[in-house]
């Protein structure tokens, strides 16, 4: 997904969100196991989407990338 410029404006949350929901085969769910514990295991942890469109988590450094 390559979020339009309107979309570019929605919180990393929202776009990870619908970049899962999207996602309907094992990558979906791959992802969205590796939020819940990206999450669990770095409650601090900030939620990014760059490089055309690629979930980022990041915490002192870059923890994981959600390239799907």
């Amino acid at each position: 997904m390559k979020p339009s410029s309107a979309a570019e404006r929605a919180p990393a949350s929202t776009l990870i969100d619908r970049r899962i929901a999207e996602l309907s085969d094992w990558r979906g769910a791959a992802l969205e196991r590796m939020l819940r514990l990206i999450r669990e295991a770095a409650p601090n942890v900030i939620e990014e989407w760059k490089w055309m469109g690629t979930p980022i988590w990041s915490l002192r450094g870059i923890p994981y990338t959600g390239e799907s």
